[in-house]
């Protein structure tokens, strides 16, 4: 995402910043080291949650929370704080990723409006209850900022505009009671504020005379005294990259921004739209959308839909969406406010619904805007050769008709206004122990292949259903979250993973239809009511899809 950074401030306006009034604490938190941001192998314990009064801090820091990264459990690091009053910022500057940017986001200890990294100097003793603290340093923020908050430049945004938050080391264990206040006993720094400590560390870091001063602070944290003094020994700086974006595995390309390029009318109510990478892309880098592919879009806020590719490449694809009477904003939004030559920003193209590879015969079944979610597949079967039939039924138009008629005899079209209709029963009945069916569209169409397969005595495991809209409501219940101990009621109308969300729970999710699985929670009792085929029966024993599926009465979640 391009990004100008502003003018750099004038780091002698950084100096002497006045000592602080008294500030109450709101609260305290901690996380635990988990699986973050569906990348394989990243770990995090940025997720913090509120902790209730009485907390005790020790050295090392809050007593339970932990760091997944080796060198952030110095003692230097102990407490990490953040500036709340930078969140309304950050959320009008990048207003795609707004509903992240909220108290506890940066995966900070503690946060408060009042204070920020131009009111707090490097050796500040801070006391909070029963607890004293040192201001350390500023924090360097790394690359997973950048899958954080799905913007690809974020911890680069945040050291270039200083709102880095700050570290403390324990001088004091002890206790912090609820109505605490965060004082200042104790300045030692005046012209060493936090901010200005950043702006060497970060902007103008060639700075010789400077880079000397800082590293001669005996408060300063070693990690960040020793890039100081490494400059001035090798007289050279130090390369940021890793830190900022990552290596090949770990950098943010979850969201990226496209340019529609084409908007195609295939019938009254589906229109085609064809998206390119506005930033180059290697061509190593450039691959075909697998069967079953699916890829999510931001249209603002918090309206995040996906949609079925439907071909093309990582750097050129196609979408086909149906514009529904009853859109939540998401077709609505794309047929009426959207033109040629408009940016949005998109997903990994992401195959939720592949094909079997064990399959010696592929049946495909769709009706209506179902047929998305298998042009690509059916393309795929077509160009290797494989056995494959599909069927496609429409009220009317045919979207998509020349890639259809492209795959010959393989489809046939059952055109409803023609007379012509769809025979389950028939199709079915040429499925053998090999074949694997694949179905989408309305939910009838796909109760009845449930049916008729279950009729001839199609395995369960050879039958598969994509579906776009899984009902979310139903009874209600309440989830009991075990590690951070709240209790929530979930109402008829609420998902499970949107109340937690509200309460400050940073799950992750893709589909949110039920099909991919990454919004899975672990269940530690209770009966729970499974929706969605994003879990295999093993798995659901410990486990449930927060976006669908639904608590039956009280549920203990391992959260």
């Amino acid at each position: 995402m391009p990004w100008t950074p502003p003018p750099r401030p004038d780091p002698e306006s950084l100096k002497n910043p006045p000592p602080f009034e008294p500030v109450p604490i709101i609260h305290l938190r901690t996380g635990k080291i988990r699986a973050v941001f569906n990348k394989a192998g990243m770990t995090s314990a940025i997720h913090k949650t509120p902790l209730a009064f009485p907390v005790t801090i020790a050295v090392s820091g809050i007593v339970g929370d932990e760091h997944a990264y080796l060198p952030h459990r110095s003692p230097d690091k102990a407490i990490h704080h953040y500036s709340s009053a930078h969140y309304p910022q950050w959320a009008a500057e990048i207003p795609e990723s707004a509903h992240i940017f909220k108290p506890g986001a940066f995966g900070e200890n503690l946060f408060s409006d009042e204070l920020d990294e131009t009111k707090l100097c490097i050796g500040d003793k801070i006391r909070i209850g029963g607890v004293l603290l040192e201001v350390s340093e500023p924090r360097a923020p790394c690359y997973k900022l950048n899958h954080r908050f799905q913007v690809k430049n974020m911890a680069n945004r945040v050291q270039s505009l200083l709102r880095t938050g700050w570290l403390y080391r324990v001088l004091e264990p002890g206790v912090v009671e609820e109505g605490a206040m965060i004082e200042l006993v104790e300045r030692v720094h005046p012209e060493w504020s936090v901010a200005r400590v950043a702006y060497y560390l970060f902007l103008e870091r060639d700075n010789v005379e400077m880079n000397k001063e800082i590293a001669e602070l005996a408060e300063l944290g070693e990690d960040i005294k020793g890039r100081f003094e490494m400059r001035l020994q090798k007289g050279k700086l130090e390369d940021e990259a890793g830190r900022l974006f990552g290596g090949d595995e770990e950098k943010m390309d979850t969201w990226n921004e496209y340019r529609l390029v084409e908007k195609r009318r295939e019938t009254s109510a589906v229109t085609a739209f064809v998206f390119e990478a506005v930033e180059y892309m290697a061509e190593e880098d450039v691959k075909t959308v697998e069967p079953g592919s699916h890829v999510r879009v931001k249209l603002g806020g918090k309206l995040v839909r996906a949609y079925s590719v439907v071909g093309g490449t990582t750097k050129l694809f196609a979408l086909g969406i149906a514009l529904d009477p009853e859109s939540r904003g998401g077709s609505k939004y794309l047929h009426h406010e959207t033109n040629v030559g408009d940016k949005l920003t998109f997903s990994r193209i992401t195959a939720s619904f592949p094909l079997a590879q064990d399959a010696d015969k592929h049946i495909i079944i769709a009706g209506g805007i179902g047929i998305t979610a298998f042009l690509a597949a059916a393309e795929y079967l077509r160009t290797s050769k494989q056995n494959y039939e599909l069927h496609f039924a429409v009220s009317s138009g045919v979207p998509f008709a020349a890639q259809i008629e492209a795959l010959g005899s393989n489809a046939k079209v059952y055109n409803k206004a023609l007379g012509q209709r769809l025979d389950l029963k028939n199709i079915i009945a040429g499925a053998d122990p090999t074949s694997h069916v694949y179905t989408c569209g309305p939910q009838r169409l796909m109760d009845a292949v449930a049916s008729v397969a279950k009729e001839y005595g199609l395995a369960d495991a050879s039958v598969h259903f994509e579906q776009f809209v899984v009902a979310a409501s139903g009874d209600p219940f309440t989830a009991e979250l075990k590690q951070s101990g709240k209790t929530l009621e979930v109402g008829p109308t609420q998902s499970l993973l949107d109340v937690l969300r509200a309460v400050g729970m940073d799950i992750d999710s893709s589909c949110e239809v039920g099909n991919c699985g990454t919004c899975r929670v672990d269940v530690c009792s209770g009966r729970v009511e499974h929706r969605g085929t994003g879990l295999g029966d093993d798995e659901k024993k410990d486990s449930m899809l927060s976006c669908v599926s639904r608590g039956v009465g009280r549920i203990i979640l391992d959260l």
